[in-house]
């Protein structure tokens, strides 16, 4: 067991590692036909539930190895199986491009496995994961829930929790960090599922888990999510946390605030789903 320190500044994030969890690597093509890698956790023998997981890391960083023990870790606290993506990065791969990528492997998973899908992300893979749950709608297509941790929504970030917290992320790394995935092109708001707040309609969309720290700078894009969500008469569950610092979903200590809020959201659909089979 060592101490690493993880995206956090000043958080030193436990990196345990959990061999104990099988494990395999195998590729999707994207719809550019780009070969798309996926890492799948499958903690028992015949998981009832399947997560894709988009990491954080700005839109630029983090990959599927970077997130390989705090995946492994959430695998462990419970029964689903976790399907990481290592979708392309910014600046190079602008958007809509980790979208596409994360909708592909989505897709697949909802072909290879018969039961539930659900789609997740933390920090700016969890903004990832929003657009492809529009995505997904727009398209008439079917998903079963959307789980996401501290996602970063506005490319202004002109929220009063911006400049309030002193808490990581400051607006100007998020500031830069948008402008690197989205390129410079000013009217941002254009862009299709860029984020979920400039949907003009969010009708529709499958069931939503939202969870963010209390001091969090993204907490106010997080709440006006959940409220435009509530309007909508979407399912959407809300946790505002003081455990919950941005970031967290990289400690892969057992206790962790944010993985086991993650598998309450699956054990839920877990339970629904053995209901039915049962039923």
């Amino acid at each position: 067991m060592t101490s690493e320190t993880s995206a956090r500044p000043g958080a030193a994030y436990l990196r345990e590692k959990r061999s104990d969890v099988p494990w395999t690597d195998t590729f999707v093509q994207g719809a550019d036909g780009a070969d798309i890698r996926l890492r799948i956790y499958e903690p028992t023998p015949r998981p009832a539930v399947t997560l894709v997981w988009a990491h954080g890391g700005s839109w630029t960083r983090g990959s599927i190895d970077g997130w390989h023990e705090a995946c492994a870790a959430l695998a462990a606290l419970g029964t689903a199986r976790i399907v990481s993506v290592g979708y392309r990065l910014a600046p190079q791969w602008l958007h809509p491009t980790a979208v596409m990528d994360i909708a592909a492997a989505t897709l697949w998973a909802q072909k290879t496995y018969s039961h539930p899908v659900l789609i997740g992300g933390d920090s700016a893979g969890g903004t990832l994961a929003a657009g492809v749950a529009l995505w997904f709608r727009d398209s008439g297509l079917p998903l079963d829930g959307q789980i996401l941790a501290y996602p970063p929504l506005d490319p202004e970030c002109t929220a009063d929790s911006y400049r309030e917290s002193r808490s990581f992320p400051p607006r100007s790394l998020l500031l830069d960090a948008w402008g690197e995935y989205a390129g410079s092109d000013k009217d941002l708001r254009e862009r299709l599922y860029l984020s979920p707040l400039h949907a003009v309609n969010l009708t529709g969309l499958c069931p939503v888990s939202l969870v963010v720290g209390s001091t969090d700078p993204v907490r106010d894009d997080v709440e006006q999510f959940a409220q435009r969500l509530t309007a909508s008469s979407v399912p959407t569950d809300l946790a505002i946390s003081p455990a919950v610092a941005h970031g967290h979903f990289l400690d892969n200590s057992p206790a962790n605030p944010v993985h086991r809020w993650i598998q309450s959201r699956l054990s839920l659909v877990n339970n629904e789903t053995t209901t039915t089979d049962g039923a």
